[in-house]
């Protein structure tokens, strides 16, 4: 059955009004409300009688505690329940203490109805109450009936704190014959006897106002309970001052508010305060920072491999990886100071109460840092087995309160993140110089997100020519034409591309340029045998669909198979020899050919040599740079062409710069060539197809025909 309620609003925004009276519906009121949102609204509509106030916390000029004074003086004990969605943990409790009833969280409102019919019925007790003591002056007796039969524990006491009167509630909730007590005092009570201390009653004769209280208690051979106790002070029938008091069982309820509470502001797995709590903690020692002028600390901590270990292990053993090292990190810490989970393998550490100095200040955070270092690198026990984890963590001083929080969480995660970069099991101080850093990474990254989308890439390409200077193929070399810096080179961007997977992106997208020329110059028959050399990152060679994707954009495009030539690494090659073969045979069939590039500069095995489906070795550029001069590099050439000559492998040497590299690789069988001095990368539109000769040191046009 629906019940009845006249309420009063006083919130400044239709918005929400509209959301609690939705809330008060569903709870089952039939609602008449009216919003203010002023004191001069408020004082207006208080003129008529209402069931409860229900007030935000802030409104513009206006506050909920302006609004709870108002309503006391004018409405005495009307139920006033705060209703707010910024309101702190400690704001609302001064709130409360100020006189509310009780507070909900707007982003809670589901509690909103069940609070409000528990202040209506505990308002329709008091009342009760008032006009059954009343009716004490008339009849003490009927009194004493209501009493009985009322669901409170209930008495009366006189002046000096003796019990006039206890109903059976009383007895039965205590343990204790009421006909036992009269006379007797709260003081009196022996331990365990489970009746509540009675300290307070003078203070409140004295007063002369009603008093709410939340009591804690053990009965005999029974957990902790909680009890709402309400006083008043009222004259008897004969004239003398008299103290009444009932009381109500909140345990289940005071159970559900700390349940709430773990839920709202703990990590369910570490019992941490969580990032919201984190967040309100920050925010209040940032304040004292302001204060106080002493500095504090934020620190943000990372499991270094954490996933790895998770995987390999499982979830229930990284669980209690992170339930060890939140307990660890919390027995480094102070009282005052916080630790909290910020998420997955992170963690946050608020320092308060460094020194006032800010190079002292760091060196005591330093030190904290490197004790909880320590205590992570301590091995973990886990089902009788140890495991060892590191973690790398980022700091950031603070003493100036214009900081935000964001933004010393921003610069702890950047500092963090620079210790990952240096090594890890580290810890890093943050300073501007990371976030430029950053900041010019993070644009760096928009570029090739946008050249990728507006076609701001583009293939610059290098000849590759034969002992008689006849240009035979080249290798395409991605740039980056960028509107505003200009020309980029892959040294800038290929390392962010590789970070961030946008290399597999780039890598389809000059394989199918490449394999475009290559059908272009097919046309031509003078350059349809040119081969087009392709670089593969490890990355893209990893993808799961490389040979697919390879095969489709060939197919495609229409491109002769034969003249497209992948360049691989041998790092690439030997990190999973088995599927790299396996995707190289496959995409061999079809006629595409590898290169293997920098040779020499890896770990190089006959082994894994013998079984690669290759068609060519690469000599690398740092051998042939100092062959002239270096006898050491001069062997190493040698051999490395020996080598292809045995297994049946072309050979091909990159940065050929003079014409002496030029002839000593002549001479020692290395007729393919690549470097300077036959053309550096040029775009397409400056390739010569012309033939080298060594004494004019360029390219010749063919003749005409």
């Amino acid at each position: 059955m629906r019940r009845a309620l006249k309420v009063l609003l006083v919130e400044d925004s239709e918005d929400d009004a509209a959301l609690v009276m939705r809330a008060l519906n569903k709870a089952g009121f039939d609602l008449s409300a009216q919003r203010v949102h002023d004191g001069a609204a408020l004082a207006e509509a208080l003129a008529d009688p209402w069931d409860a106030v229900l007030s935000d916390f802030s409104m513009p000029g206006y506050s909920s505690l302006e609004a709870l004074n108002l309503c006391r003086t004018l409405h005495g004990d009307i139920p006033f329940i705060l209703v707010s969605g910024t309101v702190g943990e400690e704001m609302a409790v001064a709130v409360m203490k100020a006189g509310a009833n009780d507070y909900v969280m707007k982003h809670n409102l589901a509690r909103l109805g069940p609070a409000l019919l528990r202040e209506l019925d505990d308002a329709s007790a008091r009342a009760s109450l008032r006009r059954a003591q009343l009716d004490l002056i008339d009849s003490e007796k009927r009194f004493h009936a209501f009493m009985d039969a009322s669901p409170f524990v209930a008495s009366i006491k006189d002046h000096d704190g003796r019990y006039l009167y206890m109903n059976k509630g009383w007895s039965t909730a205590y343990g204790v014959a009421s006909e036992l007590w009269i006379g007797r005092t709260d003081a009196s009570a022996q331990p365990g006897s489970g009746v509540m201390s009675g300290v307070r009653d003078e203070q409140v004769l004295a007063d002369g106002a009603i008093t709410e209280t939340i009591d804690e208690f053990h009965q005999p051979d029974m957990e902790m309970s909680y009890w709402k106790r309400t006083r008043f002070p009222f004259v008897g029938a004969s004239g003398q001052r008299l103290l009444g008091e009932f009381s109500t069982d909140v345990t289940a309820l005071k159970a559900s508010e700390e349940t709430i509470h773990k839920l709202v502001f703990l990590d369910p797995l570490t019992g941490l305060p969580n990032r919201r709590l984190m967040q309100d903690r920050l925010s209040h020692a940032l304040a004292l920072t302001e204060r106080s002028t002493q500095y504090g600390a934020l620190l943000f901590l990372d499991l270094d491999n954490f996933k790895t270990l998770n995987d390999t292990l499982g979830h229930d053993a990284g669980d209690q990886i992170l339930k060890q090292t939140a307990a660890r990190l919390g027995s480094a810490m102070r009282a005052h100071d916080t630790v909290a989970r910020a998420g997955g393998d992170e963690f946050v550490i608020i320092i308060e109460r460094l020194s006032c100095m800010e190079d002292v200040a760091a060196n005591e955070v330093y030190a904290i840092a490197c004790k909880i270092i320590g205590l992570i690198n301590t091995p973990y026990v886990l089902n009788g087995g140890e495991y060892s984890i590191s973690a790398s963590i980022g700091i950031t001083l603070f003493c100036d309160t214009r900081c935000s929080p964001e933004e010393l969480m921003k610069r702890a995660d950047i500092a963090m993140y620079s210790a990952k970069a240096n090594g890890r099991n580290t810890q890093m101080m943050f300073d501007p110089a990371m976030q430029t850093r950053i900041a010019t990474r993070n644009a760096l990254e928009a570029d090739l997100r946008q050249g990728l989308k507006r076609r701001h890439f583009l293939l610059y390409y290098q000849a590759q020519v034969d002992s008689a200077g006849e240009l035979f193929g080249v290798e395409a070399l991605l740039r980056l034409q960028h509107p505003e810096r200009g020309l980029v080179l892959p040294a800038t961007f290929i390392g962010l591309a590789e970070e961030t997977g946008l290399i597999c992106d780039l890598g389809y997208w000059t394989l199918e340029t490449a394999c475009a020329q290559l059908v272009d110059w097919s046309h031509d028959c003078a350059r349809a045998q040119l081969t087009i050399a392709v670089n593969v990152s490890a990355r893209q060679f990893r993808d799961i669909n490389f040979v697919e994707r390879v095969l489709d954009i060939v197919d495609h495009s229409g491109a002769n198979p034969h003249r497209l030539i992948l360049e691989l690494t041998e790092s690439l090659l030997l990190d999973q020899l088995e599927s790299s073969i396996g995707k190289m045979v496959a995409l061999r069939q079809h006629g595409i050919r590898f290169s293997l590039d920098d040779f020499g500069t890896g770990f190089s095995s006959l082994s894994y040599l013998k079984r690669l489906p290759l068609y060519e070795i690469k000599i690398d550029r740092s051998f042939v740079q100092d062959v002239i001069d270096n006898a050491n590099d001069a062997v190493i050439v040698l051999s490395i062409i020996d080598l292809a000559h045995n297994f049946g492998i072309e050979v091909i040497a990159e940065g050929v710069e003079t014409l002496a590299q030029r002839d000593f690789l002549l001479r020692s069988g290395c007729t393919r060539l690549q470097g300077y001095l036959f053309g550096r990368p040029e775009p397409l539109a400056k390739l010569n197809y012309g033939r080298f000769t060594a004494e004019t040191v360029a390219f010749h046009e063919p003749c005409a025909g």
